[in-house]
């Protein structure tokens, strides 16, 4: 126990190593989210990805994110939700879901960004994608039922419901702990996740002080 609880404080301590490494402004590179939920307790913060297959900037953000996911410490928890922004955004939501109650998300996800971002594959109708993914070997017959299905439905409408709450009006867009959403004015995608990186610090301090 004791050596788990070394390990977690280390990896914390790299975290708020890189997030000190610079100074974001709150306004700008950061946005409170309106209003303000309460501050949490503990030491587990939530980290969401807001995204969208078709978005050219989301493909390029997908490997530095994905890179920064897999070196956090394990009090940071990150997940990715798709957006519904209506028309084929939407479709790719309920995708996403399907794909992802299947055990296939794994394997799908960088394929379908790479089908429409490298092969430049439209993907707007349902006929498009499913030829897609017949291509790479999915069950259509359990596709279709998870397309229709409550779980998926449900998925969505929670999705839905948390992009209105946050305020997500574009992406690639990043929420930590329901509280606060990522700006504008970065230099590149790696400075994303240094924000991500200095907010997540943000909001434990905030805990520490109660406020």
């Amino acid at each position: 126990m004791k050596k788990i609880a070394t390990t977690l404080f280390v990896g914390l301590a790299l975290l708020v190593g890189s997030a000190m490494a610079k100074t974001f402004e709150e306004g700008v590179q950061y946005v409170p989210i309106q209003p303000q939920p309460a501050v949490a307790t503990g030491d587990e913060v939530e980290v969401v990805e807001f995204f969208w297959y078709g978005c050219p900037h989301c493909s390029d953000f997908e490997p530095v994110i994905t890179k920064w996911a897999s070196t956090l410490p394990a009090n940071v928890k990150f997940s990715q939700i798709p957006v519904m922004f209506g028309g084929a955004a939407d479709m790719h939501a309920q995708v996403y879901y399907a794909l992802e109650g299947m055990g296939e998300l794994g394997r799908l996800h960088e394929v379908i960004f790479r089908a429409m971002h490298v092969e430049k594959r439209k993907l707007r109708s349902r006929d498009e994608m499913d030829a897609l993914l017949q291509e790479n070997g999915v069950d259509m017959a359990k596709f279709n039922e998870a397309m229709s299905s409550f779980a998926v439905a449900a998925k969505v409408n929670r999705a839905r419901a948390l992009m209105r709450r946050y305020g997500v009006r574009s992406v690639p867009a990043v929420v930590v702990d329901g509280r606060y959403r990522s700006g504008t004015g970065f230099s590149g995608y790696q400075e994303i996740t240094e924000v991500v990186d200095y907010v997540v610090d943000k909001v434990l301090k905030q805990r520490q002080s109660g406020r």
